[in-house]
């Protein structure tokens, strides 16, 4: 018996080496089948290439109203009725409101009439003052006594003067009731009440035109050269994330600002929809020639919030690259950072495209 179990014993220690390597290769074939298993997709990709892509200038601006004013009463009286609203558009000659000018219109009449009657009493006066000019000839007045008519004739004249200036202000006054905008525009602010009294020059709408807006832009004093009347630009906004607008420069200032160094130049924007508003701050770029840089396809771009990102062909797996973005043209856009000349990219990523996706 005892030998029996020594022959096993033997036995089990001689099979030991060839078994060890049995299992770890059963381990093996366990990972391989799990890396065998992981999905794979088949994208088709573009390289990196170089060509001359538009240089351009990038500047800050700021959208400005084409037109913009404070439209002001032309008359004195209560505000009879309002008829806009904050943010409602208005053509040219809409009413924006009505006065009651009655009292001032009554008002500009007195003064009208006691103009008439300060001229009456000057005619008369000026009789008198010729009177007496030919009576101090003759000696039947004294000469203290013509001083005293002809300090009245000049007391007249001003009265006549002084009568004129009130009845033009109460003209002015009385002017139009009726408030009228001037030109097709959104109204800003309504700055009146049914029921308020307001005076000539009193504040009434705010209107603004935005269509074509405008686009001020300040250039540094070293690329002043660079920009001409009639050029093309193009800007963004944050406010109107994904699109680009055109513009032509129409305004250069013929001086630069002591201060900063630059010159203010101002383009202008088609803006049928209203989409851009004063006020927002804009990315202006200004094309000043060609050189080379690294392009991909506009398709290979992916935005994600603010951040614009590729996938990168590594090591056979899609890898998220976020790049920096330069001009695009003819449907590629230059990439000023985040890749090389060696790398490649995925043409078209789909939405479900993940970071370290294997591809075939």
């Amino acid at each position: 018996m005892f030998v029996v179990q020594l022959r096993f014993a033997r036995a089990l220690l001689l099979a030991l080496p060839l078994l060890v390597p049995l299992a770890c290769n059963r381990s093996e074939a366990g990972e391989q089948v799990v890396v065998e298993q992981e999905p794979t997709r088949s994208l088709p990709t573009t390289a990196v290439i170089e060509r001359d892509m538009p240089r351009e200038l990038v500047l800050t601006g700021t959208l400005l109203a084409d037109r913009q004013s404070d439209l002001a009463a032309n008359a004195s009286g209560r505000v009879l009725s309002t008829h806009v609203e904050r943010g409602q558009t208005v053509a040219a000659g809409d009413v924006l409101a009505r006065l009651d000018a009655r009292l001032a219109k009554f008002s500009a009449k007195a003064a009208a009439a006691q103009t008439k009657v300060a001229k009456a009493q000057l005619d008369l006066a000026a009789l008198e003052c010729d009177r007496a000019g030919r009576l101090l000839d003759s000696g039947t007045i004294s000469k203290a006594e013509y001083d005293r008519t002809m300090s009245t004739c000049a007391t007249s004249q001003s009265s006549v003067s002084a009568a004129q200036s009130n009845a033009a202000l109460a003209s002015v006054q009385a002017g139009d009731s009726v408030v009228k905008a001037p030109f097709r525009g959104i109204v800003g602010e309504r700055f009146v009440e049914v029921g308020e009294y307001v005076q000539p020059a009193t504040r009434v709408v705010s209107l603004y035109a935005i269509d074509p807006i405008r686009v001020s832009i300040a250039v540094p004093e070293l690329d002043v050269a660079r920009v001409a009347m009639g050029q093309r630009v193009s800007f963004t906004t944050h406010a109107v994330q994904g699109r680009s607008f055109d513009a032509e420069v129409r305004y250069m200032s013929p001086a630069l600002r002591e201060t900063t160094r630059d010159l203010v130049v101002e383009a202008v924007a088609p803006n049928p929809e209203g989409a851009l508003r004063p006020g927002m701050f804009a990315t202006v770029h200004i094309g000043v020639g060609d050189e080379p840089r690294l392009v991909v396809p506009e398709s290979a771009i992916v935005q994600r919030q603010s951040r614009s990102l590729v996938f990168a062909l590594r090591g056979g797996r899609a890898i998220e690259q976020v790049v920096r973005l330069g001009t695009r043209r003819d449907g590629v856009v230059a990439v000023l950072s985040g890749l090389t000349a060696e790398d490649s990219v995925v043409t078209e990523p789909p939405a479900d495209l993940a970071d370290g996706t294997k591809l075939e």
